[in-house]
């Protein structure tokens, strides 16, 4: 198939619907030549079932069939919600106007008549299929658009109206200070001074949610996890509100286990935490209480909560909580300033680190917020150090994988053995990064990435690096694969999913002291 025929990789998938086999035959041998993906069907109801099954990209359909004729395919077709923009074109003996009218308006974007040439039937399936590619491009352009659109809105509203008032407040403050016919008494100067210091206070935090979230729309924020004990990082959150808690009396209790270590962005999860325990204190009366605790799962993920007994959400709230376009901001207990942008920082950060965010709520009495994260632990609860036994350090280590999950993985298992790791998502810059670094002690080679596999990239390697360990790891696991790998040039192969120990005894194997 041309590179002007293929479109993008996912076009092509063509379903042919004929109850007569010589057809069903002709056209898949034409378009089969061409390089497309071909599915015949011999009737109406197996069509719309595969359809359903698995999406095609354009669909050849037959009008005279037994249990159904095209007509009645295409409308159901067209009642799909999920097959409704597929585009199909009628392939039939008929040749009647009528005819020709009736499948146009049961759905259909074309009709070839019988007998057909091959050429028109290339010229025609290419046509549409480019149709229904550049409609489908349009369709996630206006997408973006729309979310670019809601971004600039809640930009503007943040600017108008939550901005505008902290700082209002602020100038008449500075206003009345400043006017020298009035006297102040100290006590009255003092609750000024607080209240400006408090309007200050206010404003900055908005304009730092309010700039990283920018610069997060942006793709402006780099992301850097590494192991974190994260009840340190939660009791640095609470000193920095401290004074929030002891003015609202809050009882606060804190229960991370003391040696919970997660992979995360440091800056990034200190955000989190800090908005959800502040968004906590925030909308819990004086004299409420506030709770931090995390626990691991099975998966290898930490949870964290952050529970209050405050004012709680009804349904339609924590429904639209996250959602950019609906505004959720209120007063605290305490009349405190609110956006809702924080929530949206917290979502996008809890999702960078591949994690989910959801709330739990009850009307006037109180908030859970949840949030995973990834555990730098193994999932039977045994820390990466009880693994190794025989110390292993200050290795500098590629790890060449283009699955971010699979990458966060690796980092965690390394990070022990490294003193600096290095990451390529394809084939091409594993390479480059080998060149480039010659005193590359272990390569963790994924064998399938894009641009060029890791059979390939570790043979390119090896004719520049004969000393440098390189593991195959992949997530096919079939039988010669190890084979294939040694062959290649690779030290060892590993299958996934990988077994943290197995990884660990295969690094120990070959740089253990």
């Amino acid at each position: 198939m041309s590179e002007e025929n293929l479109l993008t990789e996912d076009i092509g998938n063509i379903l042919i619907v004929d109850d007569v086999a010589a057809n069903l035959k002709i056209l898949g041998f034409i378009l089969k030549k061409e390089g497309y993906k071909v599915r015949p069907v011999p009737n109406g109801t197996l069509a719309l079932q595969t359809a359903e099954r698995e999406k095609p990209d354009l669909i050849l359909l037959d009008v005279m069939m037994p249990d159904m004729d095209g007509f009645e395919v295409c409308r159901r077709l067209k009642d799909d919600q999920k097959l409704v923009d597929v585009p199909v074109i009628f392939i039939s003996a008929l040749n009647d106007t009528n005819d020709i009218v009736n499948a146009l308006k049961s759905g259909g974007v074309d009709f070839i008549t019988k007998p057909f040439k091959a050429e028109e039937v290339i010229a025609r399936v290419r046509t549409h299929l480019k149709l229904y590619q550049q409609s489908r491009t349009l369709q996630e352009q206006s997408k973006k658009l729309q979310d670019l659109v809601a971004t600039k809105d809640k930009f503007f509203s943040i600017i108008a109206h939550d901005l505008r008032g902290p700082l209002g407040g602020f100038m008449s403050l500075t206003e009345l200070l400043a006017d020298e016919s009035f006297e102040f008494t100290p006590a009255e100067q003092k609750e000024m001074n607080l209240d400006l210091y408090k309007s200050s206070r206010n404003l900055f935090n908005l304009l730092e949610n309010l700039l990283v979230w920018a610069r997060m729309q942006q793709g402006q924020i780099v992301f850097n996890p590494v192991q974190i004990n994260l009840k340190e990082l939660v009791s640095e959150s609470i000193t920095a509100l401290e004074d929030a808690i002891r003015k609202k009396e809050i009882r606060f209790t804190e229960q991370v286990p003391e040696h919970q270590n997660v992979y995360a962005d440091s800056n990034m999860l200190q955000s989190i935490v800090r908005n959800l325990i502040s968004n906590a204190i925030k909308f819990t009366p004086k004299g409420g209480s506030v709770t931090v605790s995390s626990y691991f799962t099975e998966n290898n993920t930490s949870v964290v909560v952050v529970k209050d007994t405050g004012i709680g959400m009804n349904s339609t709230m924590t429904a639209n909580l996250f959602h950019l376009n609906v505004n959720n901001s209120r007063p605290g207990t305490e009349g405190e300033q609110s956006t809702g942008l924080g929530l949206l920082l917290c979502k996008e950060f809890v999702e960078k680190h591949g994690g989910e965010i959801w709330v739990e709520s009850v009307e006037d009495a109180g908030t859970s917020f949840y949030f995973t994260i990834p555990a730098n632990t193994v999932s039977n609860g045994i820390t990466l150090s009880d693994h190794v036994k025989d110390k292993i350090e200050n290795l500098k280590i590629l790890i060449a994988e283009d699955n971010e999950n699979s990458e966060i993985l690796m980092r965690i298992v390394t990070n022990t053995f490294s003193n600096r790791t290095l990451v390529a998502t394809t084939g091409i810059e594993a390479v480059e990064i080998c060149r480039k670094n010659p005193d590359l002690d272990l390569v963790l080679m994924d064998i399938k990435m894009p641009e060029l596999d890791g059979y390939e990239a570790t043979r390119q390697i090896r004719l520049f690096n004969q000393k440098v360990v390189i593991i195959a790891q992949t997530a096919f696991g079939i039988e010669g694969e190890r084979d294939r790998a040694i062959e290649a040039g690779c030290n060892d192969y590993i299958s996934k999913p990988i077994e943290i120990s197995s990884l660990v005894e295969l690094i120990q194997k070959y740089f253990k002291k």
